[in-house]
Parts: C-alpha cells; sequence; structure tokens
C-alpha cells in the first residue's frame, strides 16, 4: 500500500510548518510523517536524511509526545527530484507501511508535479501589497507573450490554435538582439503571431487556463492546484491589501478549477488564535478533506 502524502507548500515564512503541526494534533488520527524538502546547496547533493524528531505534534496514542512518527530531510536538485522524493518516501514506508506523510516545501515549481500527491495545502502570508502575489498588467502581458512563444508549436499540433505555416523556421520567424544582450551573442528568434491567433487562443480552455495562472507571481502558482489555500493573517499584511488580494483570489479560483473534480477552498485568519472563526471552519475542511484518505 503506497504512502498517504500531503504537500503543504508555498513562500517562506508563511507558517507551513504550523499547519502541518496543526492537522498532525487536531485533525489525524493515525501516525504522521514528516519531510521536509530542501534545495541542495551545493548544486548536486541528493539525499535523505533522517532527522531528529521535530517539536510540534502534542501527545496522542500511536505519535510520540516529543514530535513526528518520523522526520527526514530530502536534498534535492531539480534534475533528480522525481527519483529522490519517492525515495524519501520509501523511507517513511520502511517504518510504517500504511503511513501518512506530510511533504513540506517552498514555492519550487518543480515540486508541483514532482508526485502524484493525494492532498495539497497551500499556505502564504498575508500579502503587504497586492503586487507581491499577482503581476502588473504589464508584467503579466510579456509574461503571456512569452508562454505563447513557448507553446505556440505545441498549440498548434495539438489543439490547431495556431496556423502551423506562421511557426516554420524561416517563415513568421522573426530574429533580433535584445538590447540588454552582447553583442557577440546569437540573436534571439520570436515567433510572429497576429493578434488574431491571440485572441483565438485565450478563447480556448487552455488559453483561458493560462491567461488565469499567468496573473500570479510564480511562486504562488501552485495554490491554483490546491484543495485549501490558507492565508495566515498571523503573518504580516494589512485588511486593506488583504480584502482586495482575497477578492482576486476568489475570482481566480473560481475560474480556474471550475472544470476540475476538486475546487481550492479559500480561507483566511490567523491560525495561531483558537478564537479566530476560521481556525474552527479550517479544522473541519481538513477533517472532511482527509476523512477518505487512502
Amino acid at each position: 500500500m503506497p504512502v498517504c502524502t500531503m504537500l503543504i507548500s508555498g513562500p517562506p515564512g508563511g507558517g507551513k510548518t504550523t499547519v502541518a503541526c496543526l492537522i498532525g494534533d487536531k485533525v489525524l488520527e493515525r501516525r504522521v510523517h514528516h519531510l521536509r524538502m530542501r534545495p541542495a546547496v551545493d548544486g548536486h547533493t541528493n539525499a535523505v536524511l533522517a532527522a531528529e524528531p521535530a517539536a510540534g505534534v502534542g501527545p496522542r496514542p500511536g505519535v510520540p509526545a516529543q514530535g513526528w512518527a518520523s522526520a527526514h530531510t530530502v536534498c534535492y536538485t531539480p534534475e533528480r527530484l522525481f527519483e529522490i522524493l519517492p525515495e524519501g518516501l520509501r523511507a517513511v514506508r520502511a517504518i510504517d507501511r500504511c503511513a501518512f506523510a506530510i511533504i513540506e516545501a517552498d514555492g519550487d515549481p518543480a515540486l508541483r508535479h514532482a508526485y502524484p500527491y493525494d492532498f495539497r495545502v497551500f499556505v502564504m502570508p498575508a500579502p503587504a501589497t497586492v503586487p507581491s502575489v499577482f503581476r502588473t498588467l504589464q508584467a503579466a502581458a510579456v509574461a503571456l507573450h512569452q508562454v505563447l512563444q513557448d507553446t505556440a508549436a505545441f498549440a498548434s499540433e495539438i489543439f490547431g490554435l495556431f496556423d502551423a505555416a506562421g511557426l516554420d523556421d524561416t517563415i513568421g520567424v522573426h530574429h533580433y538582439k535584445p538590447a540588454t544582450r552582447q553583442a557577440r551573442e546569437p540573436p534571439v528568434e520570436q515567433l510572429d503571431i497576429a493578434e488574431s491567433q491571440i485572441r483565438h487562443f485565450l478563447g480556448s480552455p487552455l488559453g483561458a487556463e493560462i491567461a488565469s495562472r499567468i496573473q500570479l507571481q510564480p511562486e504562488y502558482h501552485a495554490l491554483v492546484e490546491a484543495d485549501i489555500v490558507l492565508i495566515n493573517t498571523g503573518v504580516g499584511g494589512c485588511d486593506e491589501t488583504l480584502d482586495d488580494c482575497v477578492k482576486r483570489l476568489e475570482k481566480l479560483l473560481s475560474r480556474v478549477r471550475q472544470e476540475t473534480r476538486r475546487h481550492s477552498v479559500l480561507y483566511w485568519g490567523d491560525i495561531l488564535n483558537t478564537r479566530d472563526p476560521t481556525y474552527a471552519k479550517l479544522l473541519r475542511r481538513l477533517r472532511t478533506l482527509l476523512a477518505g484518505e487512502p
């Protein structure tokens, strides 16, 4: 039987460890194992390191009072992440064949698809500014144009969304040298994509999906795939910015996840304040989410 997995991800300092401990202490009635993902500092180390049990999970039958049932640090490089993460889970399974593992990580895009996680939770601090979460219109337009350049050939072949003739190496291709590049560097190749083609692409399901996600800053992309998105108001931010951010996130999540089996649920509140109404709502939602765990 495979290990049941939950990925808790988000920007540093948002309260991911606190949420992990909350799940282990207040939600699950079983042994909880913890894996902390850390990029290799030296750029080449891939290793699963057993750690001392981390304090935070309260006493309960089956869970040591001093911490997790087991705790590991997984050092990884993007090139071998798909190998080393399963190795970490095998180390957990060697301890407990019916284990539940919480995988904690920062916002590394490579981790989002490194493993078919059973559950996903995204934790973020209350934003100081809306642009810290959402790209500006100009930045989003630049990012979208780059995405179109990178995916035009694929979209043409698979979905017929672009004129294939315009993707030829000689026809419809513009070569240029950006002013920021050195004179001796080779020119950059860029496709000439007509405005009508862009509108056609954005009107497709794939285009709408990309356009929605591109609004977010890169370290927040994982929130659109999460079962629960939690804005921890106990860390940073102000009420006015929070209100604006919540409204935009609700609209984005509704648009992106409307065709999927699961829908992201957005919460905001102080996760360390047991009197905050969000605290009880979050616990109930987590229990409901995990009620049918594998």
